[in-house]
């Protein structure tokens, strides 16, 4: 049996895929298993933040594999102590505490439980559109209403309003909301985001009533939104709980929590706990990850190149807008373009679908050169005129 045929034989039937097999990467290339190339811009979800096989994570993996790969919380960590270090410098002047654990949804998981434990009240208002996991708990918040299908969840404690709109906030609050929670770009709804005013009246809002205040940076985080390392930071937030997870170790398993200290200094031993979270090995290469980050010039390379991006699929005729910021990207068009991510796939580019039919996500790696930049815009736009022109 080829790998197709074996994981259609043994593997638990959750995923629809594309019948090939990647193989092999370097930088923003992949291989499959009959050696045809694509050009990713799409980073797995936006996980591959530095690429394949990016040199410094890389090594930082392979030296740490030499030294020790795991063990519990039950004792300290050298890795998993300086990453959280590390992310909570990226925040300054504002002091957090950064918890450790495996994915977004573990991450969403605990900042609502903070909120809720510490509040003593029970709802959450979230946003129509917003994903933030897939576990039981995080589908009540999710605002997409197709994953409302497995129940009891905390659907029935959770309002959503429409992000942009403080109106539709304010008539959701009563005293027995804990927190609200948001993504700021809705990636799988489209990469929607509301204008920065917004953002700013609905920290004020949580000030004035004393409910948490909870962004999802699992995707905006980590310097895909190029402006910062943070999406909150650059427009001048400062949540009360920040989680993040996709591009933090380079496609290793890792997320955080990071939680401003007036909410930290009241969190207690026991109140929450993970078996694999802060592991040595996720954690070196989140160093790795983070060092690249800040350092010199890194970021304003990130935001030139997707100027230039934006600048080059605007241009293509077809498009009717481009959403999002920096790598993380939405391309809108006035009709259903379900058929683009297959097409582009057949010329060997990765792209990726959205919940809305109209709008394809482009999330590169954040090491994507120009050579392949420009690679990608002339893929993209003889695919879009190809079939205009049919």
């Amino acid at each position: 049996m080829n790998t197709v045929e074996k994981d259609n034989e043994f593997s638990l039937n959750v995923y629809k895929r594309y019948p090939l097999t990647l193989v092999k990467g370097k930088g923003a290339r992949l291989w499959d298993d009959t050696g045809k190339e694509y050009i990713d811009f799409y980073a797995g979800h936006a996980v591959c933040s530095m690429g394949q096989c990016h040199p410094a994570v890389t090594e930082a993996i392979k030296k740490q594999a030499d030294e020790m790969t795991f063990y519990s919380n039950i004792f300290y960590s050298k890795p998993a102590a300086d990453l959280a270090e590390k992310i909570a410098s990226t925040l300054l002047p504002h002091p957090y505490k950064i918890y450790l654990t495996n994915s977004g949804s573990e991450a969403n998981e605990a900042a609502v439980k903070i909120a809720r434990k510490l509040s003593g009240k029970k709802k959450i208002i979230s946003f129509t559109n917003a994903f933030h996991g897939r576990s039981i708990a995080n589908i009540g918040i999710t605002g997409v209403m197709s994953y409302h299908k497995f129940e009891p969840n905390i659907t029935s404690y959770t309002s959503f309003a429409t992000l942009g709109d403080m109106d539709s906030v304010k008539g959701l609050y009563d005293e027995d909301t804990a927190a609200v929670i948001c993504e700021p770009i809705q990636s799988i709804g489209g990469m929607y985001m509301a204008d920065t005013p917004f953002y700013h009246d609905l920290q004020a809002f949580c000030r004035d009533k004393g409910i948490l205040l909870i962004i999802d940076e699992v995707q905006t985080g980590c310097g895909r939104n190029g402006s910062d390392v943070w999406f909150s930071r650059a427009i001048g937030l400062h949540p009360d709980i920040i989680t993040t997870a996709k591009g933090i170790a380079a496609g290793l398993p890792l997320s955080a929590v990071m939680v401003a200290s007036h909410v930290a200094d009241k969190v207690e031993v026991y109140d929450h706990a993970t078996t694999f979270g802060g592991g040595a090995i996720p954690c070196i290469a989140s160093l790795a990850v983070f060092n690249t980050l800040t350092s010199d010039g890194f970021m304003k390379e990130v935001d030139r190149k997707s100027k230039k991006i934006i600048d080059g699929v605007r241009a293509i005729p077809g498009v009717k807008n481009v959403l999002g910021m920096g790598l993380l990207l939405g391309v809108e068009f006035d009709s259903d373009v379900a058929w683009l991510v297959k097409a582009c796939l057949d010329r060997g580019l990765i792209i990726g679908s959205s919940s809305r039919k109209t709008v394809v996500r482009i999330t590169p790696p954040l090491v994507i050169t120009d050579k392949d930049i420009d690679a990608f815009l002339e893929i993209f736009t003889s695919v879009i005129s190809h079939h205009d022109a049919e």
